[in-house]
């Protein structure tokens, strides 16, 4: 009876503890990964989803802006290889031209990427708005820069 025993006592196992150790570290580079970064100045800037590969219902939205980027292209390879780096994959929402005036606290939002197409801008408001608490955001809708 003693070795019947042994092997029918259940085995202790705390629910709720589960955690998986093969997706922990891009779960927390997701977490930390920034949601926006904007430069001083008139530059174009991109709307992208950031997530884990193969969960895209985790996926994040981030601005980026490029002072001297020539196209959109140029803001977007940078915050692919920014994610890359992280173990984290893009995906364009599009972009536009964004001016930052830091001594003003203005932001405006315009325009749309002829290769990326238009970025929301009303979204990307609400994104930048939570991070420039103090600062005054236009987010208007147009065309091309004239």
């Amino acid at each position: 009876m003693e070795l019947a025993g042994k092997f029918l006592k259940p085995v202790w196992r705390p629910l709720g503890c589960v955690v998986r150790p093969y997706c922990k570290l891009p779960v927390q580079n997701l977490v930390s990964f920034p949601v926006a970064k904007i430069e001083p100045g008139k530059s174009k800037y991109m709307m992208a989803h950031v997530y884990i590969h193969g969960e895209m219902r985790t996926a994040k939205k981030v601005i980026r802006s490029l002072a001297k980027a020539k196209y959109h292209l140029d803001v977007y390879d940078k915050l692919k290889e920014e994610a890359e780096k992280l173990g984290l994959c893009t995906q364009g929402l599009g972009g536009g031209y964004l001016v930052h005036d830091n001594s003003k606290k203005y932001i405006k939002l315009y325009g749309k990427s002829l290769t990326l197409g238009k970025a929301d801008h009303e979204a990307a408001k609400d994104i930048l708005q939570k991070m420039y608490k103090d600062h005054k955001i236009d987010a208007e809708s147009g065309g091309i820069e004239p």
